[in-house]
């Protein structure tokens, strides 16, 4: 059936006055200047097919003209603009959504929104009679280039973020700015139903944010949590500014997040799992999740099992896959093997809070049957409160988002990012938390670490071949040997991502790391089953990722090693020693 009617331009104008690794090796560093993306975006849509870059294609845009009674048919929009709108949204008079604005629906079924499912509804105000607009999901795209949406504090920072949803949402949700479990879910649900997230006070909701509830006038409102964290005289405000309110909370943050998901999703075959002692890995998951139609569960990630009305939710949804959030260390292998007891599942992980959001964008944005990436999210790592709205952008616009330090980029995250060339980056937040250097597209520098202990027993250059029953070498030995013994850990010489990793001829196990401008470094002869890293992993310097072997022609256990510089093996000893590494 429709899901959106044409309202005439009296209920238009009634509606408008409603007013880890095992040995520390050697590091060294260099800088690397930062380069923007160029590519050019017309509009990003939000619908449930996969993304293209024709976003004129809308299905029933809504006509700001009084309608006919009998359908006509569409007359050519007059004037539709060629380039991409500002950042801010034109104050001239109301027209047709634009070419850099995505409309979409909620991935769910639309269900009236008066009457919640969760068990934990609080009575609604009493609300005068006005006439709305039908509720739909229209945002404004960003053009080419550097956007950054803040505000003065955290709640002014959401309240820029979800300026960028035109009027009439179908549902907003409201959490508390002072903590974040609640959220996690929240944005992820939000993101799915194809509304914002907006941050409040716990005792009182602060004006910017109700002023801009007025101007979004949503058909429902989503408080997340009880009233310990969202007290009663703020849901009685936002009662008076709403047709229908909900409140979802349970005794806990586990039980918050199983009523926010059950409102909010009818059936899901994949479900990603975070811990909710921190807020790093489930940011990534909760823009992310909008993509796969996935909520965000949380779990005590230290704890031994996953409770049972977790695991039962999960089955209710009918989901088929988990996906982790986070290393061992966030969530437990025995919540990874209990859970493997009935579902699939896949953990995404990093050496880092930087790589693991990285590794959760590389397992949904890259790939075959990906959706179109025209641009993504930055935000601080080290606080929450700014990519919690973001991820529910974010994830209405199928978007990554990826987390940096506030100074520059991790080196891996820059290369990650740069490799998906979006045209236009998103930076949330003040330059409190996230700099001009980042908003510059500046990696950090790059680190340089010793690959491998031991002496150097080969060096770069000319040689008679070896043979051995592995093979013979060539005459020109085109890395260094370095005397490392048998099953001695390996490390990567500096950030990137792995783009070999397994045999390779002569080579035996072989792993190949990408760093980025031009250069990428080579690790041969690790042992059978030594190899520690995956292709496409993003790994940082000094991480782990084998144990040296004699594989390939090899005549003992040693690592070869290799510096590429624009695809050509170049001495590696130099090399390092300019960037402060000794080898041998």
């Amino acid at each position: 059936m429709p899901r959106s009617i044409r309202v005439c331009a009296v209920a238009i104008a009634a509606a408008a006055m409603i007013g880890f690794g095992t040995t520390s090796p050697a590091v060294g560093a260099e800088s690397v200047p930062g380069q923007d993306a160029a590519r050019v975006i017309a509009g990003e849509p939000s619908t449930a097919e996969p993304s293209s870059e024709e976003p004129s294609a809308e299905p029933e845009p809504p006509s700001p003209e009084e309608p006919s009674p009998e359908p006509e048919p569409p007359s050519p929009e007059p004037e539709r603009p060629t380039s991409d709108e500002p950042e801010q949204p034109s104050s001239e008079e109301p027209a047709p959504p634009a070419s850099d604005k995505s409309v979409s629906e909620p991935d769910a079924e639309p269900e009236a929104p008066a009457e919640p499912t969760p068990p934990a509804t609080s009575p609604s105000a009493p609300v005068a009679p006005m006439a709305r607009a039908t509720a739909q999901t229209v945002i404004t795209g960003f053009g080419p280039g550097v956007h950054r949406l803040a505000g003065l504090d955290r709640f002014e920072t959401a309240v820029a973020i979800s300026s960028r949803f035109a009027p009439n949402v179908p549902v907003l949700y409201v959490a508390t700015g002072a903590d974040f479990p609640d959220a996690l879910t929240a944005a992820a649900a939000a993101a799915h139903r194809g509304g914002p997230l907006l941050l409040t006070q716990p005792d009182a909701l602060p004006a910017a944010v109700r002023t801009e509830i007025v101007r979004l006038a949503p058909a429902r409102i989503v408080v997340a949590g009880g009233e310990s964290v969202v007290g009663t005289a703020v849901y009685d405000e936002l009662a008076a500014l709403t047709p229908s309110i909900s409140r979802l909370g349970g005794s806990d943050r586990f039980e918050t997040a199983e009523r926010l998901i059950a409102d909010a999703f009818s059936s899901a075959t994949s479900a990603f799992v975070a811990t909710s002692r921190d807020f790093p890995d489930a940011l990534a998951a909760s823009a992310a999740s909008r993509s796969l139609g996935a909520p965000v569960f949380l779990v005590d990630g230290l704890a031994r099992s996953v409770r049972a009305s977790t695991v039962d939710a999960m089955r209710a949804l009918g989901v088929q896959t988990v996906r982790i959030a986070g290393a061992s260390g966030a969530v437990s292998v025995d919540i990874e093997r209990q859970l493997a007891s009935g579902f699939s599942v896949m953990r995404h992980e990093g050496h880092d809070r930087y790589l693991t959001a990285a590794a959760i964008n590389e397992s949904v944005f890259r790939g075959s049957g990906a959706p179109a990436v025209t641009s993504v999210f930055i935000a601080t790592g080290s606080d929450f409160a700014d990519a919690l709205a973001g991820a529910a952008l974010a994830g209405g616009l199928r978007s990554p988002l990826y987390i940096t330090r506030s100074e520059c980029i991790p080196h891996p995250v820059a290369v990650a990012i740069n490799e998906l060339n979006p045209s236009a980056r998103v930076i949330l937040g003040g330059t409190g938390a996230v700099g001009d250097a980042v908003a510059r597209n500046s990696a950090c520098a790059i680190v340089w670490a010793k690959p491998a202990a031991g002496r150097i027993t080969d060096g770069f250059g000319p040689r008679d071949p070896i043979c051995t029953p592995g093979g013979c070498t060539q005459s020109f030995h085109r890395g260094v040997d370095l005397g490392t013994g048998c099953w001695a850990p390996i490390y990567a010489a500096s950030g990137g991502r792995v783009s070999t990793a397994g045999w390779v001829g002569t080579y035996g196990n072989f792993v190949k790391i990408a760093h980025g401008s031009g250069i990428d470094t080579g690790y041969a002869h690790l042992v059978d089953g030594g190899i520690l890293v995956s292709v496409g992993q993003l790994v940082r310097a000094g991480e782990q990722i084998g144990w040296s072997g004699a594989t390939g022609a090899a005549s003992g256990c040693h690592l070869h090693f290799e510096v590429y510089q624009g695809g050509t093996q170049i001495d590696p000893v130099p090399f390092l020693s300019l960037r402060g590494v000794r080898l041998g």
